[in-house]
Protein backbone atom coordinates (compact mmCIF):
# COMPACT_ATOMS: atom_id res chain seq x y z
CA UNK A 1 0.00 0.00 0.00
CA UNK A 2 3.24 2.17 1.08
CA UNK A 3 4.23 2.11 -2.82
CA UNK A 4 0.77 2.42 -4.37
CA UNK A 5 0.53 5.99 -2.63
CA UNK A 6 4.10 6.70 -3.26
CA UNK A 7 3.80 6.21 -6.88
CA UNK A 8 0.46 8.16 -6.71
CA UNK A 9 2.71 11.46 -5.07
CA UNK A 10 5.87 10.99 -7.46
CA UNK A 11 3.05 10.47 -10.07
CA UNK A 12 1.16 14.05 -9.10
CA UNK A 13 4.47 15.78 -8.49
CA UNK A 14 5.60 15.05 -12.12
CA UNK A 15 2.73 16.38 -13.65
CA UNK A 16 2.43 20.14 -11.22
CA UNK A 17 5.85 20.40 -13.21
CA UNK A 18 4.48 19.88 -16.21
CA UNK A 19 1.54 22.21 -15.89
CA UNK A 20 3.59 25.14 -14.43
CA UNK A 21 2.77 28.07 -15.93
CA UNK A 22 5.12 29.84 -18.18
CA UNK A 23 5.61 33.84 -18.11
CA UNK A 24 5.61 35.28 -21.74
CA UNK A 25 6.57 39.04 -21.77
CA UNK A 26 8.42 41.06 -24.36
CA UNK A 27 12.16 43.30 -23.63
CA UNK A 28 13.16 45.63 -26.29
CA UNK A 29 13.20 44.07 -29.28
CA UNK A 30 12.66 40.00 -28.01
CA UNK A 31 10.45 38.18 -26.87
CA UNK A 32 10.87 35.68 -23.39
CA UNK A 33 9.37 32.97 -22.51
CA UNK A 34 10.26 32.88 -18.30
CA UNK A 35 9.68 30.14 -15.64
CA UNK A 36 12.08 31.02 -13.23
CA UNK A 37 15.20 31.64 -11.91
CA UNK A 38 17.66 30.79 -14.32
CA UNK A 39 14.83 29.57 -16.50
CA UNK A 40 14.36 31.07 -19.46
CA UNK A 41 14.16 31.24 -23.39
CA UNK A 42 14.48 34.31 -25.98
CA UNK A 43 14.21 35.25 -29.03
CA UNK A 44 13.93 38.04 -31.66
CA UNK A 45 10.22 39.08 -32.37
CA UNK A 46 9.13 38.45 -35.96
CA UNK A 47 9.76 41.59 -38.47
CA UNK A 48 11.78 43.07 -36.32
CA UNK A 49 15.32 44.57 -38.19
CA UNK A 50 17.56 45.73 -35.32
CA UNK A 51 19.75 48.32 -37.91
CA UNK A 52 16.24 49.73 -38.05
CA UNK A 53 14.70 49.52 -34.56
CA UNK A 54 18.18 50.71 -32.81
CA UNK A 55 18.95 53.18 -35.97
CA UNK A 56 21.94 51.46 -36.83
CA UNK A 57 23.47 52.13 -40.57
CA UNK A 58 24.94 49.45 -42.32
CA UNK A 59 28.73 49.34 -43.12
CA UNK A 60 28.62 48.71 -46.92
CA UNK A 61 32.00 48.27 -48.71
CA UNK A 62 31.90 48.86 -52.62
CA UNK A 63 34.84 47.76 -54.62
CA UNK A 64 35.54 49.07 -57.90
CA UNK A 65 37.59 47.53 -60.66
CA UNK A 66 39.68 49.76 -62.68
CA UNK A 67 42.22 48.63 -65.23
CA UNK A 68 45.34 49.69 -64.53
CA UNK A 69 46.67 52.52 -65.94
CA UNK A 70 50.24 53.40 -67.20
CA UNK A 71 50.41 56.89 -69.35
CA UNK A 72 53.51 57.65 -71.55
CA UNK A 73 55.01 60.71 -71.54
CA UNK A 74 58.54 59.70 -73.39
CA UNK A 75 59.31 57.06 -75.46
CA UNK A 76 60.95 55.27 -78.39
CA UNK A 77 59.08 53.65 -81.37
CA UNK A 78 60.00 51.62 -84.10
CA UNK A 79 58.44 50.65 -87.49
CA UNK A 80 58.15 48.96 -90.67
CA UNK A 81 56.14 50.28 -93.44
CA UNK A 82 55.16 50.24 -97.17
CA UNK A 83 53.87 52.82 -99.34
CA UNK A 84 52.74 53.35 -102.66
CA UNK A 85 52.21 55.99 -105.15
CA UNK A 86 47.74 56.19 -105.45
CA UNK A 87 48.22 57.35 -109.35
CA UNK A 88 51.08 56.03 -111.46
CA UNK A 89 50.99 55.68 -115.58
CA UNK A 90 53.10 53.22 -116.82
CA UNK A 91 54.63 51.33 -114.41
CA UNK A 92 54.72 50.89 -110.82
CA UNK A 93 56.40 51.56 -107.60
CA UNK A 94 56.92 50.67 -104.46
CA UNK A 95 58.75 51.78 -100.86
CA UNK A 96 60.01 49.60 -98.06
CA UNK A 97 61.74 50.98 -94.86
CA UNK A 98 61.86 51.30 -91.30
CA UNK A 99 61.90 54.23 -89.68
CA UNK A 100 62.57 55.12 -85.40
CA UNK A 101 61.03 58.36 -83.73
CA UNK A 102 61.03 59.55 -79.91
CA UNK A 103 57.99 60.74 -78.63
CA UNK A 104 57.65 63.42 -76.02
CA UNK A 105 54.21 64.61 -74.36
CA UNK A 106 54.25 68.35 -74.42
CA UNK A 107 50.39 68.74 -73.94
CA UNK A 108 47.22 66.56 -72.68
CA UNK A 109 47.22 63.94 -75.15
CA UNK A 110 49.64 65.89 -77.39
CA UNK A 111 52.67 63.97 -78.88
CA UNK A 112 55.87 65.65 -80.33
CA UNK A 113 57.38 62.82 -82.63
CA UNK A 114 60.88 63.36 -84.27
CA UNK A 115 63.44 60.68 -85.60
CA UNK A 116 64.82 59.05 -88.40
CA UNK A 117 63.59 56.71 -91.79
CA UNK A 118 65.45 54.69 -94.10
CA UNK A 119 63.23 53.50 -97.29
CA UNK A 120 64.13 51.70 -100.71
CA UNK A 121 62.06 52.70 -104.04
CA UNK A 122 62.06 50.28 -105.99
CA UNK A 123 60.19 51.45 -109.67
CA UNK A 124 59.15 49.09 -112.50
CA UNK A 125 57.96 50.90 -115.74
CA UNK A 126 56.59 49.95 -119.17
CA UNK A 127 57.49 51.01 -122.95
CA UNK A 128 57.62 54.65 -122.49
CA UNK A 129 61.12 54.38 -121.14
CA UNK A 130 62.20 51.95 -123.59
CA UNK A 131 64.42 54.50 -125.16
CA UNK A 132 66.16 54.17 -121.37
CA UNK A 133 69.73 52.43 -121.42
CA UNK A 134 68.13 50.36 -118.64
CA UNK A 135 65.45 49.52 -120.15
CA UNK A 136 65.12 45.47 -120.79
CA UNK A 137 62.84 42.55 -121.05
CA UNK A 138 59.70 44.93 -121.83
CA UNK A 139 60.61 46.57 -118.14
CA UNK A 140 62.69 49.81 -117.41
CA UNK A 141 63.91 48.91 -113.39
CA UNK A 142 65.05 51.84 -110.87
CA UNK A 143 66.01 51.48 -107.35
CA UNK A 144 66.51 54.46 -105.28
CA UNK A 145 67.69 55.04 -101.56
CA UNK A 146 65.98 57.65 -99.45
CA UNK A 147 66.77 59.29 -95.58
CA UNK A 148 64.38 60.84 -94.07
CA UNK A 149 63.54 62.94 -90.69
CA UNK A 150 60.17 63.07 -90.34
CA UNK A 151 58.69 65.06 -87.85
CA UNK A 152 54.62 64.96 -86.44
CA UNK A 153 52.34 66.57 -83.99
CA UNK A 154 50.22 63.36 -82.61
CA UNK A 155 46.99 63.51 -80.96
CA UNK A 156 46.26 60.19 -78.54
CA UNK A 157 46.13 58.78 -75.15
CA UNK A 158 49.56 56.95 -74.88
CA UNK A 159 48.99 54.28 -72.08
CA UNK A 160 50.63 50.85 -71.57
CA UNK A 161 48.15 49.54 -70.17
CA UNK A 162 45.16 50.45 -72.70
CA UNK A 163 44.60 50.26 -76.41
CA UNK A 164 43.71 53.75 -78.05
CA UNK A 165 43.36 55.53 -80.99
CA UNK A 166 46.03 58.34 -82.71
CA UNK A 167 46.11 60.72 -85.37
CA UNK A 168 49.16 62.85 -86.72
CA UNK A 169 50.07 65.53 -88.80
CA UNK A 170 54.07 66.42 -89.89
CA UNK A 171 56.05 66.29 -92.66
CA UNK A 172 59.13 64.71 -93.76
CA UNK A 173 62.15 66.38 -95.37
CA UNK A 174 64.06 63.26 -97.33
CA UNK A 175 67.41 62.85 -98.82
CA UNK A 176 67.20 60.91 -102.08
CA UNK A 177 69.60 59.13 -104.16
CA UNK A 178 69.62 56.63 -107.41
CA UNK A 179 67.00 57.95 -108.98
CA UNK A 180 67.56 59.01 -113.42
CA UNK A 181 66.59 61.75 -114.97
CA UNK A 182 65.28 62.14 -118.51
CA UNK A 183 68.87 61.34 -119.62
CA UNK A 184 69.27 58.17 -118.20
CA UNK A 185 71.82 59.94 -115.21
CA UNK A 186 71.80 59.27 -111.45
CA UNK A 187 70.40 62.10 -109.62
CA UNK A 188 70.33 62.88 -105.75
CA UNK A 189 68.04 65.56 -104.44
CA UNK A 190 65.91 66.60 -101.83
CA UNK A 191 62.00 66.59 -101.29
CA UNK A 192 59.47 67.92 -98.64
CA UNK A 193 56.97 65.41 -97.83
CA UNK A 194 53.41 66.50 -96.34
CA UNK A 195 51.94 63.24 -94.17
CA UNK A 196 48.75 62.38 -92.26
CA UNK A 197 48.83 59.27 -90.16
CA UNK A 198 46.03 57.76 -88.64
CA UNK A 199 45.92 54.29 -86.87
CA UNK A 200 45.80 52.78 -83.01
CA UNK A 201 47.80 51.79 -80.18
CA UNK A 202 47.10 47.63 -78.92
CA UNK A 203 48.01 45.95 -75.95
CA UNK A 204 49.46 42.90 -76.72
CA UNK A 205 51.04 41.36 -73.32
CA UNK A 206 53.29 43.73 -71.74
CA UNK A 207 53.98 45.73 -75.11
CA UNK A 208 52.25 48.56 -76.86
CA UNK A 209 51.52 48.07 -80.81
CA UNK A 210 51.28 50.28 -83.31
CA UNK A 211 49.02 49.80 -86.17
CA UNK A 212 48.03 52.50 -89.21
CA UNK A 213 47.96 53.92 -92.01
CA UNK A 214 49.54 57.23 -93.84
CA UNK A 215 49.47 59.06 -97.15
CA UNK A 216 52.19 61.99 -97.98
CA UNK A 217 52.88 63.96 -100.86
CA UNK A 218 56.32 64.31 -102.27
CA UNK A 219 57.30 67.93 -103.15
CA UNK A 220 60.32 67.57 -105.12
CA UNK A 221 62.94 70.75 -104.16
CA UNK A 222 65.62 69.17 -106.46
CA UNK A 223 63.84 69.16 -109.64
CA UNK A 224 65.77 70.93 -112.33
CA UNK A 225 64.13 70.48 -116.22
CA UNK A 226 62.80 67.12 -115.12
CA UNK A 227 61.11 65.52 -111.91
CA UNK A 228 61.54 62.04 -111.80
CA UNK A 229 58.50 62.27 -109.11
CA UNK A 230 55.93 64.02 -111.29
CA UNK A 231 57.08 61.81 -114.18
CA UNK A 232 57.96 58.92 -113.43
CA UNK A 233 57.40 58.01 -109.83
CA UNK A 234 54.64 59.42 -108.53
CA UNK A 235 54.26 61.78 -105.89
CA UNK A 236 51.08 61.29 -104.14
CA UNK A 237 52.02 58.02 -101.65
CA UNK A 238 49.57 55.90 -99.17
CA UNK A 239 51.12 53.30 -97.19
CA UNK A 240 50.76 51.35 -93.64
CA UNK A 241 52.99 50.89 -90.89
CA UNK A 242 53.60 48.45 -87.87
CA UNK A 243 55.66 49.13 -84.81
CA UNK A 244 56.42 48.68 -81.28
CA UNK A 245 56.36 51.35 -78.61
CA UNK A 246 59.39 50.74 -76.01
Amino acid sequence: MKKFFSMIALLALSMSGFAQDVDNFEVGPYEVDYKGSGDYKFRLRKGVDLYEYFGLKKDTTIQVMENPSLPIKGAFQLNVFMSLPRYIANGASNVWGVDGSWKQKIGQQVYFNAGLSVGISIGKYGEAYKDYKDFDDGAYTETMFEVGLPLSIELSNLDRKKASLYGSIGVVPTFYTGGKDAAGESKSGFLLAPRLDIGGYLTLGKQLVRLGGFAQYDINLTAGDYDIFKERIGRFFIGANIGLVF
